[in-house]
């Protein structure tokens, strides 16, 4: 089913282009967005390319002022080497998930490494291949066990508070879980990446309601990985295997789905303009239009201002809507 409603969010602007370092990205998987319209930006880039400082957290405003970044590559205390996910808790630290070093490590802004939780195994309190990551309203972690195929509830000194799900396709069951977000009546949304949808779960895990699991094509997801909630109760997937953004109103009936409406950034355009040369084979391309599109959407934040991020690792770049 789809409702007839105003599309509850407009295109703003984009930021980013690819860029190893400094101003650009590498494969971004996820922002985290904080005070001041700062945002923080986890590149992954990829692993051949990684020691070379494509993997990296990029500080920049949303108005794509460029303000630095930081990285260190490796398997050490405050090194990372697969991130896939980032969030800034209230204390005005980032928590980054890491699927390679199976952990969540904890970081001031500035990139000074604090403490971790997690490490390899299914035990409590242990991960697999951590993928998608939030805050409860106590501020402790919701992290996307993938591999073990389960959500846990971590406190910030890596207790395990809570465990939910199992492999599997049923109600609470997951298939390589992947984005998680919480809303405000503690509410948990799991991008069950495997299983083709998003599922609501309750404050104690048990399960709600699914998002993209049935009804008609377009309404279905393909590959969810990203999830985020507004303070409507709307929910935000970003449809990583159709490379699209679908909206849902609450308890699963299709509101709109975006399919990317991108420009150049800022920083694009000042780039093309210091090189003839790509902007000469920029201009030849068969299908300009396509570059409008989204291309490996990922994570999917919103922030105090009503604004949407979908973090796009193909196109090396964000999107950013607005709600009216």
């Amino acid at each position: 089913m789809t409702v007839s409603v105003r599309t509850p969010v407009r295109y703003s602007h984009c930021v980013g282009f690819f860029a190893e370092v400094g101003r650009g990205f590498s494969n971004p998987y996820d922002v985290a967005p904080g005070p001041d319209d700062l945002l923080y930006v986890v590149n992954r880039s990829n692993g051949a390319d990684a020691p070379l400082g494509g993997m990296r957290v990029t500080i920049c405003k949303a108005d794509s002022e460029y303000l630095g970044e930081w990285s260190q590559y490796g398997d050490g205390p405050g090194q990372l080497v697969w991130p896939t996910a980032i969030v800034l808790d209230s204390h005005n630290r980032l928590w980054i998930a890491d699927e390679h070093r199976h952990d969540v490590q904890c970081f001031e802004t500035d990139g000074r490494y604090v403490s971790s939780v997690g490490g390899y195994g299914s035990e409590p309190g242990q991960l697999n291949r951590p993928a998608g990551l939030a805050l409860d309203r106590d501020g402790n972690l919701i992290v996307t066990d993938t591999h073990n195929n389960r959500i846990q509830k971590l406190s910030p000194d890596g207790e395990c508070l809570a465990s939910w799900g199992s492999a599997g396709n049923g109600p609470g069951q997951f298939n390589l879980p992947w984005g998680v977000t919480v809303d405000r009546r503690g509410h948990v949304y799991v991008a069950d990446w495997r299983n083709d949808r998003v599922q609501e779960l309750g404050p104690d895990g048990q399960p709600l309601a699914d998002y993209g699991a049935d009804g008609p094509a377009e309404a279905r997801l393909k590959r969810p990985s990203g999830v985020a909630v507004d303070d409507d109760g709307l929910v935000y997937v970003a449809d990583w295997g159709n490379n699209l953004v679908k909206i849902y109103a609450p308890g699963g009936a299709l509101v709109t789905t975006l399919e990317g409406d991108a420009d150049l950034s800022v920083w694009a355009v000042e780039y093309l303009a210091s090189d003839a040369a790509t902007a000469k084979l920029r201009e030849q391309a068969a299908h300009p239009e396509q570059e409008r599109w989204f291309w490996g959407p990922t994570g999917i934040k919103l922030d105090a201002a009503g604004r949407l991020y979908v973090v796009e690792s193909c196109r090396h770049r964000m999107q950013i809507y607005q709600k009216p």
